[in-house]
């Protein structure tokens, strides 16, 4: 059975560097504005008081933080500045540094952002007469990759981490 862990908790409140999350009253406009929603094992407004009630290990462990879209709906709608995005955000962090399983998705990601600056592959798209285009043909920019200096920056950061 799980069982709250006070120290988990203030290490989450530091990495957030403020304590917002808890003034969380439970109103519920992060959830009733959620677009991942229907994706979610638990709702926004349940994340909060897990982790006000000391519950961060089992999150962070969980795959549950690693559906949240991150539309940054709930920082817009939560009325005491106290989204769940941040705690989200924070306890994805917390699991990195647990070595706790990241979905491969997630990692594909943060791949293709290193590659080519984008979360998805530059795709064609197909019309309803069934003719295709891509970026060449629409004569839209090309996307440039990340400079050197951001993966310098990213990889630095990712190191100072294991240490």
């Amino acid at each position: 059975m799980a069982e709250p862990n006070e120290a988990s908790r203030r290490k989450i409140l530091v990495k957030l560097g403020r304590d917002e999350f808890l003034d969380c009253f439970q109103c519920l406009k992060c959830t009733s504005g959620c677009t991942a929603l229907k994706l979610l094992e638990l709702k926004p407004h349940e994340i909060m008081k897990l982790v006000r009630l000391g519950f961060v290990n089992e999150l962070a462990a969980s795959e549950i933080i690693w559906t949240c879209a991150t539309c940054l709906k709930c920082v817009q709608r939560c009325p005491q500045k106290g989204s769940p995005y941040h705690v989200i955000m924070a306890l994805r962090n917390l699991a990195v540094e647990r070595e706790a399983k990241v979905p491969e998705a997630y990692l594909k990601a943060v791949s293709q952002i290193l590659e080519n600056g984008l979360s998805q592959t530059i795709q064609k798209i197909t019309t309803r007469k069934m003719e295709t285009f891509d970026r060449t043909s629409l004569k839209l920019p090309k996307i440039s990759a990340p400079k050197e200096s951001f993966q310098a920056v990213f990889f630095k950061a990712l190191e100072e981490k294991q240490e």
